[in-house]
């Protein structure tokens, strides 16, 4: 996290996840980022079956300085999350 006067910026990197998996909330003094992926791939051959199942997931939460959530911006690219948010 980096703040200045004017506004706070987040910066997650998440290379596994898109942008669909991803979930920010933002309030007056608090910050939740989450992201939860399933996948799930089956493997047939001749005589052989095989599931398999994996199951992905991130959680971030903190307090922050006054915002005003309902001004902020996020960035998803090439793995990287950014968050920018005004200070009140």
């Amino acid at each position: 996290m980096k703040h200045n006067k004017k506004e706070v910026v987040l910066e997650f990197h998440l290379p596994e996840f898109s942008k669909k998996h991803i979930k920010v909330n933002l309030n007056k003094n608090n910050a939740t980022i989450s992201a939860e992926k399933t996948n799930e791939k089956d493997v047939k051959k001749k005589d052989f079956f095989h599931k398999e199942k994996t199951y992905k997931s991130f959680s971030y939460s903190t307090t922050l300085p006054s915002i005003n959530p309902k001004k902020g911006k996020t960035e998803f690219k090439n793995g990287m999350l950014r968050i920018k948010v005004p200070k009140e």
